[in-house]
Protein backbone atom coordinates (compact mmCIF):
# COMPACT_ATOMS: atom_id res chain seq x y z
CA UNK A 1 0.00 0.00 0.00
CA UNK A 2 1.42 3.72 -0.98
CA UNK A 3 1.90 5.63 1.80
CA UNK A 4 -0.45 8.92 2.24
CA UNK A 5 1.21 11.87 2.06
CA UNK A 6 -1.63 13.99 4.20
CA UNK A 7 -0.41 15.18 7.44
CA UNK A 8 -1.66 14.18 10.28
CA UNK A 9 -4.47 16.96 12.58
CA UNK A 10 -2.07 17.79 15.20
CA UNK A 11 0.60 18.23 12.65
CA UNK A 12 -1.61 20.29 10.07
CA UNK A 13 -2.31 22.10 13.09
CA UNK A 14 1.34 23.13 14.61
CA UNK A 15 1.77 24.20 10.87
CA UNK A 16 -1.32 26.10 10.26
CA UNK A 17 -0.31 27.99 13.60
CA UNK A 18 3.42 28.16 12.70
CA UNK A 19 2.02 30.35 9.32
CA UNK A 20 -0.59 32.35 11.36
CA UNK A 21 2.44 33.18 13.58
CA UNK A 22 4.99 34.11 10.93
CA UNK A 23 1.93 36.77 9.39
CA UNK A 24 1.91 38.52 12.22
CA UNK A 25 5.58 38.62 12.41
CA UNK A 26 6.16 39.98 9.00
CA UNK A 27 3.41 42.40 9.26
CA UNK A 28 4.26 43.63 12.46
CA UNK A 29 8.11 44.27 10.84
CA UNK A 30 7.20 45.04 7.25
CA UNK A 31 3.57 46.14 6.72
CA UNK A 32 0.43 44.76 5.04
CA UNK A 33 1.76 45.47 1.35
CA UNK A 34 5.04 44.92 1.80
CA UNK A 35 4.59 41.41 2.64
CA UNK A 36 4.34 38.71 0.33
CA UNK A 37 3.38 35.36 0.18
CA UNK A 38 6.87 33.86 -0.59
CA UNK A 39 8.34 36.65 2.46
CA UNK A 40 5.81 34.69 4.65
CA UNK A 41 6.79 31.45 3.64
CA UNK A 42 10.85 32.35 4.21
CA UNK A 43 9.79 33.76 7.75
CA UNK A 44 7.98 30.27 8.70
CA UNK A 45 11.08 28.52 7.35
CA UNK A 46 8.78 26.28 4.91
CA UNK A 47 8.18 25.94 1.20
CA UNK A 48 6.17 28.32 -0.63
CA UNK A 49 4.07 25.58 -2.12
CA UNK A 50 3.40 24.63 1.65
CA UNK A 51 0.93 27.42 1.83
CA UNK A 52 -1.82 26.60 -0.39
CA UNK A 53 -1.98 23.65 1.50
CA UNK A 54 -3.94 25.96 4.59
CA UNK A 55 -4.74 28.80 2.74
CA UNK A 56 -5.97 29.94 -0.82
CA UNK A 57 -4.48 34.04 -0.56
CA UNK A 58 -3.43 36.05 1.57
CA UNK A 59 -6.86 37.60 2.36
CA UNK A 60 -7.68 34.28 4.02
CA UNK A 61 -4.30 35.01 5.79
CA UNK A 62 -5.10 37.93 7.20
CA UNK A 63 -8.55 36.93 8.42
CA UNK A 64 -6.86 33.66 10.39
CA UNK A 65 -4.05 36.75 11.45
CA UNK A 66 -7.89 38.83 13.11
CA UNK A 67 -9.02 35.40 14.60
CA UNK A 68 -5.81 34.60 16.19
CA UNK A 69 -5.04 37.80 17.82
CA UNK A 70 -8.78 37.82 19.11
CA UNK A 71 -8.71 34.77 20.79
CA UNK A 72 -5.60 36.22 22.78
CA UNK A 73 -7.17 39.39 23.64
CA UNK A 74 -9.75 37.06 24.70
CA UNK A 75 -7.67 34.54 26.80
CA UNK A 76 -5.16 37.23 28.21
CA UNK A 77 -7.55 40.12 29.00
CA UNK A 78 -11.60 39.79 28.51
CA UNK A 79 -11.25 36.84 30.80
CA UNK A 80 -9.48 38.41 33.59
CA UNK A 81 -11.78 41.43 33.89
CA UNK A 82 -13.09 41.27 37.13
CA UNK A 83 -17.07 40.36 37.43
CA UNK A 84 -19.82 42.10 38.56
CA UNK A 85 -18.23 45.22 37.47
CA UNK A 86 -20.52 47.68 36.46
CA UNK A 87 -21.03 48.88 32.32
CA UNK A 88 -18.27 51.53 32.61
CA UNK A 89 -15.73 49.48 34.70
CA UNK A 90 -15.83 46.76 32.12
CA UNK A 91 -15.65 48.72 28.85
CA UNK A 92 -12.37 50.67 30.98
CA UNK A 93 -10.90 47.18 31.70
CA UNK A 94 -11.49 46.22 28.09
CA UNK A 95 -9.81 49.67 26.75
CA UNK A 96 -6.96 49.80 29.25
CA UNK A 97 -5.92 46.40 29.06
CA UNK A 98 -6.12 46.23 25.10
CA UNK A 99 -3.87 48.84 25.22
CA UNK A 100 -1.39 47.02 27.67
CA UNK A 101 -1.05 43.86 26.05
CA UNK A 102 -0.68 45.51 23.08
CA UNK A 103 1.89 47.70 24.23
CA UNK A 104 3.92 44.88 26.09
CA UNK A 105 3.03 42.33 22.99
CA UNK A 106 4.55 44.88 20.13
CA UNK A 107 3.93 42.48 17.41
CA UNK A 108 0.88 42.21 18.19
CA UNK A 109 0.06 45.99 18.83
CA UNK A 110 1.94 46.72 15.34
CA UNK A 111 0.29 43.58 13.46
CA UNK A 112 -2.93 45.10 14.56
CA UNK A 113 -2.73 48.97 13.86
CA UNK A 114 -0.78 47.86 10.37
CA UNK A 115 -3.61 45.82 8.95
CA UNK A 116 -6.41 48.07 9.02
CA UNK A 117 -6.34 50.05 12.79
CA UNK A 118 -9.61 48.74 13.96
CA UNK A 119 -9.91 46.52 17.58
CA UNK A 120 -10.15 43.16 16.74
CA UNK A 121 -13.49 42.20 18.35
CA UNK A 122 -15.25 44.45 15.64
CA UNK A 123 -15.27 43.56 12.30
CA UNK A 124 -17.09 45.07 9.92
CA UNK A 125 -17.62 41.87 7.46
CA UNK A 126 -18.64 39.55 10.09
CA UNK A 127 -20.77 39.19 13.50
CA UNK A 128 -18.39 40.21 16.39
CA UNK A 129 -16.37 37.65 18.56
CA UNK A 130 -18.78 35.61 20.47
CA UNK A 131 -15.64 35.98 23.55
CA UNK A 132 -16.50 39.93 23.46
CA UNK A 133 -20.31 39.30 24.17
CA UNK A 134 -19.56 41.00 27.66
CA UNK A 135 -18.05 44.04 26.24
CA UNK A 136 -20.68 44.76 23.76
CA UNK A 137 -23.02 44.09 26.52
CA UNK A 138 -21.53 46.95 28.79
CA UNK A 139 -21.52 49.18 25.38
CA UNK A 140 -24.78 48.61 25.01
CA UNK A 141 -25.53 49.71 28.55
CA UNK A 142 -23.47 52.59 28.17
CA UNK A 143 -25.08 53.80 24.60
CA UNK A 144 -28.99 53.18 25.94
CA UNK A 145 -31.09 55.48 23.07
CA UNK A 146 -28.32 58.19 22.98
CA UNK A 147 -26.47 57.14 19.98
CA UNK A 148 -26.43 53.94 17.94
CA UNK A 149 -24.10 50.72 19.15
CA UNK A 150 -22.75 50.79 16.04
CA UNK A 151 -21.73 54.21 16.56
CA UNK A 152 -20.17 53.61 19.81
CA UNK A 153 -18.07 50.35 18.78
CA UNK A 154 -16.89 52.59 15.84
CA UNK A 155 -15.76 55.63 18.27
CA UNK A 156 -14.16 53.09 21.13
CA UNK A 157 -12.49 51.31 18.77
CA UNK A 158 -10.96 54.38 16.98
CA UNK A 159 -10.20 55.51 20.51
CA UNK A 160 -8.22 52.87 21.49
CA UNK A 161 -6.75 52.40 17.96
CA UNK A 162 -4.70 56.17 18.25
CA UNK A 163 -4.22 56.22 22.32
CA UNK A 164 -2.05 52.31 20.96
CA UNK A 165 -0.26 54.37 17.96
CA UNK A 166 1.03 56.62 20.31
CA UNK A 167 2.10 54.77 23.21
CA UNK A 168 3.94 52.19 20.40
CA UNK A 169 5.51 55.53 18.99
CA UNK A 170 6.55 56.68 22.40
CA UNK A 171 4.61 60.24 22.11
CA UNK A 172 2.78 59.47 25.37
CA UNK A 173 3.08 57.49 28.73
CA UNK A 174 0.78 56.65 31.52
CA UNK A 175 -0.71 59.54 32.83
CA UNK A 176 -1.78 60.62 28.88
CA UNK A 177 -3.21 57.04 28.52
CA UNK A 178 -5.57 57.25 31.66
CA UNK A 179 -6.39 60.89 30.63
CA UNK A 180 -7.64 59.23 27.46
CA UNK A 181 -9.24 56.84 28.92
CA UNK A 182 -11.74 59.35 31.07
CA UNK A 183 -12.24 61.19 27.47
CA UNK A 184 -13.53 58.01 25.99
CA UNK A 185 -15.64 57.62 28.53
CA UNK A 186 -17.12 61.03 28.87
CA UNK A 187 -18.10 60.69 25.20
CA UNK A 188 -19.83 57.75 26.00
CA UNK A 189 -21.56 59.65 28.33
CA UNK A 190 -20.28 58.46 31.60
CA UNK A 191 -20.27 61.15 34.21
CA UNK A 192 -17.17 62.32 36.11
CA UNK A 193 -17.21 61.27 39.46
CA UNK A 194 -18.23 57.54 37.20
CA UNK A 195 -14.92 58.30 35.23
CA UNK A 196 -12.67 58.86 37.62
CA UNK A 197 -13.78 55.26 39.66
CA UNK A 198 -13.72 53.26 36.26
CA UNK A 199 -10.00 54.77 35.17
CA UNK A 200 -8.71 53.81 38.89
CA UNK A 201 -10.25 50.12 38.51
CA UNK A 202 -8.56 49.86 34.72
CA UNK A 203 -5.77 51.37 35.51
CA UNK A 204 -5.05 48.28 38.33
CA UNK A 205 -6.67 45.89 36.27
CA UNK A 206 -4.03 46.75 33.34
CA UNK A 207 -1.01 46.30 35.94
CA UNK A 208 -2.17 42.47 36.41
CA UNK A 209 -1.88 42.18 32.73
CA UNK A 210 1.43 43.69 31.78
CA UNK A 211 3.41 40.93 30.74
CA UNK A 212 7.01 43.22 30.34
CA UNK A 213 6.48 46.51 32.94
CA UNK A 214 4.53 49.24 33.47
CA UNK A 215 3.24 51.70 30.55
CA UNK A 216 5.59 54.20 29.98
CA UNK A 217 7.14 55.96 26.74
CA UNK A 218 9.37 54.25 25.11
Amino acid sequence: MQATTTASPGKRERTRTAIVNAAITLIAEKGLESSSIDDLMATAGMARGTFYNYFQCRDDVLHAVSREIQQTLICEVVEFIPAELPAEHIVACMLFGYVQFCHDARHIGATLLRIGGFSPWVKADEEPHSGFARIDNALLQLCGDRVSFTSARIYMEGMSNNILCHLLAGRVAEDHVKELLGLTLRGLGVGDKAINQAVSVASEFAGTIATHRPLQAL
